[in-house]
């Protein structure tokens, strides 16, 4: 009996010989998918991988997806390979890029560099036999050379007995002049006729593998989705650089006249937010991929977008990334990248950014506002630590409305906020969203700078770090059964202020502080970053139970202000 996978595979297991592949690389057969990164292996790297083949060894399975007639992907050649672009090519190589390109070019002397075997390296002459391949030092019996000399870069001597990768073809007619130098040399103990029937011997072990060596490859049919595509690549790839939805659309949507990879360069010269919090095209599409079908999903971004979705809405969502962006820094105090709380978070709000900009002044302030509000409540109930995608179609179908008029369907995180006092106290700096929306609710608050006085300002932000208000060190003298790395012991501090911490007791650097501007400065100070100074504090009396207390009632009023809602405080002692 047939089983479904023997009569309809999803792919299909083959070897093909290297000089198979080189061939079909030269005429275009196999190429590029136009999304993958350039050839970056330097020459070490390929000498490693010619050494393996000669040596037999497994060098890892390519992955090939044919090429349908439905499927109009952008393409390129290989690096150093005939730019024939009238020729569309039958396969394209998804996983095995670089192997490829490195025995392309060695074995056909294109690329920048020039590859080469010291055949004696592989021959003892004296017991006239072939050494094996533990024997064989293939970092001194493999080298290159520039195409083109180099400054600085020192070329070997090139001798008889260095043949060229390139022509490993030709080996039997360099054999016969070779065998006569070696025949004519006193020194060496083979006639002419011995050196050939050695050096045969060695092409079969070592040079034929150069044309013969079967790569195991795996080809995915045409009939493949892209979905499918992505998955099975990232599952192989798991170290490399992942292949998704944003660069097989860019090849999809390539000859619809819409060129994703323009559009992106674009994008991020005219908003230079874009590039400083790292955002990732992907969530462009996603963002595009709500507005018009209502879903972030990976398969529906694959399936569903259009190029004209794109060309009606890339712009705007661009912008609403930056507007954004723009606001969160100014209003929310999320000053860089590093203490975004969740960058998906930002995909439903750039969806929506739009239906802000319309309104009357008033009512455009107030749309800011609940705007806000929702990011800070999907921070503190950190909704976004799990299924973010499914998330973001949730959020998007009830933001769009809400947002403009505060009627209908809030978000489900507004109406209920589940987040309790015992969540905050026991939260340790691991949980990221959390600490990094805390350190974003100091800046808001105008944490004053430890050392000047001074408010956060961005610039100052950026310079500024989170460390311990308990001293690591100190709570460890103290054998505090309360870890020191809970996230309420933790404030943006400045370098300096850290350094006057040191391991010293609250008590012992808060009185450095004092004569530096005065009690009632310091304490204006310390209120900024939620923490309490009162005579009777924890922090003053160096009582680490009693200062997280405090400053979690603290943490709650500030959080309770920026969500609108109210915390449960059953965990405030």
């Amino acid at each position: 009996m047939t089983s479904a996978y023997e009569s309809d595979p999803i792919f299909q297991t083959n070897p093909l010989q290297v000089l198979n592949i080189v061939t079909r690389i030269q005429n275009r057969e196999i190429a590029l998918p136009d999304f993958q990164r350039d050839f970056v292996w330097d020459s070490a790297r390929t000498a490693e991988l010619i050494g393996s083949i000669m040596s037999r060894y497994p060098v890892g399975t390519l992955l090939f997806w044919e090429q349908g007639d439905g499927q109009p992907f952008a393409s390129r050649s290989f690096d150093g390979a005939p730019n024939t672009s009238n020729n569309p090519p039958s396969v394209l190589v998804l996983d095995g890029q670089q192997r490829l390109t490195s025995l392309y070019q060695a074995l056909t002397g294109s690329g920048d560099e020039r590859y080469f075997i010291k055949v004696d390296e592989f021959v003892d002459v004296y017991s006239q036999s072939v050494r094996e391949v533990p024997d064989v030092d293939f970092e001194e019996a493999i080298f290159s050379m520039p195409a083109v000399a180099k400054t600085g870069r020192r070329s070997q001597q090139l001798t008889p007995s260095h043949l060229p990768i390139s022509e490993v073809h030709k080996f039997d007619d360099w054999l016969d002049d070779y065998a006569d130098a070696i025949g004519n040399d006193p020194q060496v103990p083979l006639t002419a006729r011995e050196a050939k029937s050695l050096y045969r011997e060695m092409r079969d072990k070592y040079i034929s593998p150069l044309k013969t060596y079967g790569l195991p490859v795996l080809t995915l049919p045409s009939s493949t989705s892209m979905d499918a595509v992505c998955t099975i690549f990232e599952t192989l790839n798991r170290t490399g650089k992942p292949l998704g939805p944003f660069e097989l659309l860019t090849a999809r949507f390539f000859p619809q006249g819409v060129n994703l990879r323009d559009l992106w360069d674009e994008a991020e010269s005219n908003h230079r937010a874009l590039k400083e919090f790292r955002i990732d095209p992907y969530n462009v599409l996603q963002a595009i991929c709500l507005r018009v079908r209502g879903t972030a999903q990976r398969s529906d971004v694959l399936k569903k977008l259009t190029g004209d979705d794109i060309k009606d809405h890339w712009k705007s969502v661009t912008s609403g990334f930056a507007g954004v962006i723009d606001m969160i820094q100014s209003d929310c105090g999320v000053t860089s990248q590093k203490w975004l709380p969740y960058g998906m978070l930002l995909t439903p709000m750039a969806a929506v950014w739009d239906k802000q900009k319309d309104l009357k002044p008033l009512e455009r302030s107030q749309a800011l506002r609940r705007l806000q509000q929702f990011f800070w409540a999907s921070i503190f109930t950190t909704n976004y630590d799990q299924g973010a995608n499914s998330q973001m179609g949730a959020d998007y179908s009830r933001l769009a409305n809400w947002i403009t008029t505060g009627d209908g369907d809030a978000p489900e995180v507004i109406d209920e906020l589940h987040i309790n006092a015992t969540t905050l106290r026991t939260a340790t700096v691991r949980r990221k969203a959390l600490y990094s929306g805390l350190i974003c609710l100091l800046i808001k608050n105008k944490a004053a700078d430890f050392h000047t006085g001074q408010s956060m300002t961005i610039t100052r932000a950026h310079e500024a770090e989170s460390h311990h208000i308990f001293p690591k060190a100190f709570l460890a003298k103290q054998q505090e059964s309360e870890s020191a790395e809970l996230m309420l012991n933790r404030s943006i501090i400045d370098g300096e202020t850290n350094r006057i911490i040191s391991s010293n007791a609250p008590s012992v650097y808060i009185e450095k502080m004092k004569t530096t501007y005065g009690e009632q400065r310091l304490h204006d100070v310390l209120a900024s970053h939620a923490i309490a100074s009162q005579e009777a504090s924890g922090l003053l009396h160096d009582d680490y139970t009693r200062f997280l207390d405090e400053r979690l009632e603290n943490i709650v009023q500030l959080i309770e202000e920026a969500t609108g809602k109210q915390i449960q405080r059953e965990a405030i002692r």
